[in-house]
């Protein structure tokens, strides 16, 4: 049976009638329109935002800040991407506690003692109290780079992921929303890849996979030497998604050195030697030499591959990913009339999804110039 997308990507035409990188294209944009969020769904994860921001302001008082990032500010959101939040809160004026404390009460005492927890314990004990009968997953995650809140809601199966001061991810969200201005095949391709990643379980960056941000990062590098490339050879930029898809495996997968070779998005993207002698305190791990790394844009210092110590795995997955598509693309099709079904695995969600989803199919269709 040909997967969900199909009816969404085939827009009238015989697929047996198409050049076959025509047809990825065409899939990728079906997918796209498949699984990008509803507005029934987008509602309930604004719901779920302020329902949440209510019990922060109640638990930690009305100066502390909520913000969302990631997938859910840049629309790139799988229906079952997390909901990323960054609460921000005041530093805790501690001058004349000294003086007060031959005077404190029982009462004051303990309420200080809770104001000095950690705020992850502090937010996991409220959720676990408060949300105790809505929550299915509840965990307090402090030896990470970043720590975490992690909880999925019961009703909805919404995770969301929770972090303490850290105003590094509402400002990545603003970055990649101005880089999809300017190059919109990010869109699709993070949308293609991060399915591609979370059904491989290599999506998580706390075990070691890809995260949203740094797949972005990838993508963009990709995107921005492919132009560069193109107006080198005055060779008009082809914009189909299938080639891009192909080219992007290939170039993660065979072509580029990871051991030597690191990049940055900044100055239309460039790419740099790990070893270099203002680079190599920053950029290069020796008992993880095949790591990718990759230039923070808004951190210059910092190395957002750094967390992913699984880059060999997420490589060889890339490398079966192209020769996979080939294969499809160029032999006699067999079970399936898809392309993109040999990548991405058919889930009940997506049956569920098609099923549901009869609005206007052509909407959202996305850099199509093929």
């Amino acid at each position: 049976e040909p997967p969900p997308w199909m009816e969404m990507a085939s827009q009238g035409s015989a697929f047996e009638d198409m050049h076959p990188m025509i047809q990825l294209h065409n899939e990728i944009v079906g997918f796209c329109n498949l699984m990008e969020p509803r507005p029934e769904e987008l509602e309930k994860r604004q719901e779920l935002v302020e329902r949440f921001t209510k019990l922060v302001k109640k638990t930690f008082g009305d100066d502390a800040d909520v913000e969302v990032f990631g997938s859910q500010v840049t629309g790139l959101c799988l229906p079952t991407s997390d909901i990323d939040i960054a609460i921000q809160i005041p530093s805790d004026e501690t001058d004349g506690d000294n003086a007060a404390a031959a005077d404190a009460t029982d009462e004051d005492i303990l309420k200080s003692m809770k104001a000095k927890e950690s705020p992850l314990v502090r937010l996991g004990s409220v959720l676990q109290t408060e949300w105790k009968d809505e929550l299915s997953y509840l965990e307090v995650i402090e030896n990470t780079r970043v720590p975490l809140v992690k909880f999925i809601m019961a009703s909805s199966n919404i995770p969301v992921d929770v972090c303490f001061n850290q105003d590094t991810g509402p400002s990545a969200a603003k970055l990649v929303k101005q880089y999809m201005e300017i190059m919109p095949p990010l869109r699709p391709l993070t949308f293609v890849l991060k399915y591609f990643l979370a059904a491989r379980a290599l999506n998580q960056p706390y075990s070691g996979g890809v995260g949203s941000f740094m797949l972005q990062m990838m993508i963009l590098s990709f995107l921005q030497h492919r132009e560069r490339e193109a107006i080198h050879y005055r060779n008009p930029c082809q914009q189909n998604l299938g080639a891009m898809l192909i080219d992007f495996l290939v170039l993660y997968s065979t072509d580029f050195n990871y051991i030597t070779t690191g990049f940055t998005v900044r100055f239309d993207g460039m790419y740099f030697p790990k070893g270099a002698s203002d680079r190599k305190e920053f950029f290069w791990q020796e008992s993880r030499a095949f790591s990718l790394a990759i230039e923070n844009p808004l951190e210059p210092t910092a190395d957002v591959g750094k967390p992913s110590f699984r880059m060999q795995t997420v490589q060889r997955a890339f490398e079966v990913a192209y020769k996979l598509l080939l294969h499809r693309m160029y032999e006699p099709k067999e079970n399936s009339p898809s392309l993109l079904a040999c990548l991405l695995p058919t889930t009940d969600e997506m049956v569920e999804r098609r099923t549901m989803n009869n609005t206007n199919e052509a909407a959202n269709v996305i850099v199509i110039n093929y």
